[in-house]
């Protein structure tokens, strides 16, 4: 079996892949556990002297962090040479080969730490902080049989892909 598409990287699917991945690790849970005590302490402490610098801080924690991740993503998808064009995917039995123009990279299956579904993409990660993103809409009708490979090649455990349509 076989599935080749190609995916445009976009300032967006870049955003959501930040999005998710800070916020599925210790970092930002905890940045959401500490912005939601600082906002209680605010309206706890509500015209005490100094209340205003938990509200402050919880601001910092709720609207930092996204816009901070947002101009990340916009400078990775809007000055990456890697992303100006869009990437080709040939996902097989052998694994999972990535070309742009003349390069070409390969990725074993052996080598996929984890797979993940947001409602917009499928995220295949091959190292701790990096991973391929494949936006579901371009994937188009390659979608299931990608979900095949996936799920006959990579452990159960490390796979979290949502039921099939």
């Amino acid at each position: 079996m076989k599935a080749e598409f190609e995916i445009q990287i976009t300032t967006g699917s870049m955003y959501r892949f930040l999005m998710y991945h800070t916020y599925h690790e210790l970092s930002g849970i905890f940045s959401i556990i500490a912005g939601t005590v600082l906002l209680a302490l605010y309206f706890w402490a509500r015209g005490g002297v100094n209340s205003w610098i938990y509200l402050l801080f919880s601001i910092l924690f709720f609207v930092y962090q996204p816009w901070t991740l947002y101009t990340g993503a916009v400078k990775q998808a809007k000055l990456n040479p890697v992303f100006k064009k869009p990437l080709g995917y040939s996902v097989s039995d052998d694994g999972i080969v990535v070309t742009q123009g003349e390069a070409s990279n390969e990725a074993k299956w052996e080598s996929v730490l984890k797979v993940c579904e947001t409602r917009q993409s499928i995220l295949v990660y091959t190292n701790p902080k990096s991973a391929f993103i494949w936006v579901k809409s371009q994937m188009g009708t390659q979608e299931p049989a990608v979900r095949k490979l996936i799920l006959s090649h990579v452990d159960a455990k490390k796979a979290k892909l949502a039921k099939s349509k």
